[in-house]
This record gives structure tokens, C-alpha cells and sequence, in this order.
């Protein structure tokens, strides 16, 4: 059976995880990357998504008919306008205030915002907001143009290295769940007696963790993922890792010699 099969069966077939104890540990090593790999998807279309939006902003903050500004020392000074100035660019709305007077949450309600504010700059896209303070940076607009114009040339290179980190720690995270799991199995087999080695233990448990992985990966995409899913994703491990242990089979019964 291949591996795309074996991901299909674990998502509803405690039976068949249970067969699964007898594949080779190299053929679940694959697995496990194969699932990190699928359940990783919306996480890397939301990243990718974000940065080529947030490029395509910060060009809109440096457009031509954008009044000049420059950050030093961690402030904002915009030349020669009245304060907040905002304009829309396309869906975009654009605003520059050194004034003070303005904060994120005065947008929180927007779509599309991009906003350089008097100590910070913020984004809202697609009703999401992320912002970060000036600190100690100093920059003018024409500097802050041509970082940009280079930024922008690297930023497909960026984003493939971000998800490569994102995946290799997801699968580490992975990983390190799947022996968490092998030990609630270890727990299991004193229950529920099966002649079980711990290579068959660790083995089922990787599909285990199939059901719980991409419940939570969908709560995630519909944003109900709160502070509850930790508990949600344990419980149905082991609710899972129950019912897979109660359909091995039981070892037969010495025969008695009188």
C-alpha cells in the first residue's frame, strides 16, 4: 500500500493503523514527512501570501506622489503636510501620520490597511494586522525605495528559505509528538495485551497522529484553532490510540499440558 493510501485509511480506519504495525520504519519516517508536508500546505500559501501582499504594499508607501518622509531615531517626520495625510491606491489605504494622534486599533475594522505611523509602522491585509515599532532605525524614503527595489528582487529566494525552516521544524515538532504518542501506546499494551514490539508501537502511532494532525490543521484554516487545541488534539489521540489498541488482535492462550 502506498503512502497516499495509508494516509487515506488513517483518517477513518482504526483497523487498518493497526495492520499498519507491521511496515518498515523507513516507509513511516516517509509518512510522517508526507503528512507534515500535507498539513503544512495552508500555512505555506498564508505565508506566501502575506509577503507578496506586504511587498506590494510597501510599494505603495514609496510611491512618487507620496509625500516624503524619513524615521530617525525611531520617529516618524513627514515634510510639508497636514497631518494624518491618507490616500487610496487602488484597494489600498495609505497613511502617513507623525502626529501621535493615530494608533493600530483606530483600524482595526479595515481590510487594507498600510500605515506609517509616528513610532511604528502597521499592515492590515485582509483583516489580519501586524505592525513593528521604528526602534532604533533611521531611514529616508528614497533609502527605505531602493532597500525595497532589492528586497523585492529577493523576496521569492526569502519566502522558499522561510517555508524550508517552517517544514523542517514542523517535521522535528512532528516527530517529537509521534514518541510522545509511542509512550500513551506503551500505556495501552499493559491495558490492552498484544504481542507488541516498540518499533510496532512507534509505528502506529505516526498514523495515530494522522486524525488529530489534520482536525487541527482545518481548525486552524477556519480560525477556531483557540487556546483549546492542545487539549483537543491530546484528547483525540488518545481517544484514537484507544480504539486502534482495542482492535489488535489478543495473543492466544498457551495450550495447558496436564
Amino acid at each position: 500500500m502506498n503512502v497516499w493510501k495509508s494516509f487515506i485509511y488513517s483518517l477513518f480506519s482504526p483497523t487498518m493503523i493497526g495492520r499498519f504495525r507491521m511496515q518498515k520504519i523507513g516507509r513511516t519516517i516517509l509518512y510522517v514527512f508526507l503528512l507534515v508536508l500535507i498539513t503544512n500546505i495552508p500555512a505555506a500559501i498564508s505565508i506566501s501570501s502575506f509577503a507578496v501582499t506586504a511587498g506590494d504594499r510597501l510599494q505603495h508607501v514609496l510611491a512618487e506622489d507620496i509625500p516624503d518622509y524619513e524615521v530617525e531615531t525611531g520617529a516618524l517626520a513627514v515634510e510639508g503636510e497636514e497631518m494624518p495625510y491618507t490616500t487610496q491606491i487602488d484597494d489600498t489605504l495609505v497613511i502617513l501620520d507623525d502626529s501621535g494622534h493615530l494608533n493600530p486599533e483606530d483600524f482595526a475594522d479595515d481590510e487594507d490597511v498600510t500605515a506609517l505611523l509616528e513610532d511604528r509602522a502597521f499592515m492590515v491585509a485582509n483583516g489580519e494586522m501586524e505592525q513593528m515599532e521604528y526602534g532604533s532605525f533611521s531611514f529616508t524614503k528614497a533609502e527605505l525605495q531602493e532597500a525595497t527595489g532589492s528586497f523585492l528582487e529577493l523576496l521569492p529566494a526569502f519566502i522558499a528559505l522561510i517555508l524550508i525552516l517552517l517544514y523542517l521544524f514542523a517535521s522535528g515538532m512532528k516527530f517529537i509528538g509521534v514518541f510522545a504518542i509511542s509512550g500513551i501506546g506503551l500505556l495501552l499494551k499493559k491495558i490492552y495485551p498484544a504481542r507488541l514490539q516498540y518499533r510496532h508501537i512507534w509505528v502506529m502511532s505516526a498514523y495515530i497522529a494522522t486524525l488529530p494532525t489534520v482536525i487541527g490543521t482545518i481548525l486552524d484554516v477556519i480560525g477556531r484553532n483557540g487556546d483549546f487545541s492542545f487539549w483537543i488534539y491530546w484528547l483525540l489521540v488518545i481517544g484514537v490510540s484507544i480504539i486502534v489498541f482495542r482492535t489488535l488482535p489478543k495473543p492466544k492462550p498457551r495450550p495447558s499440558h496436564v
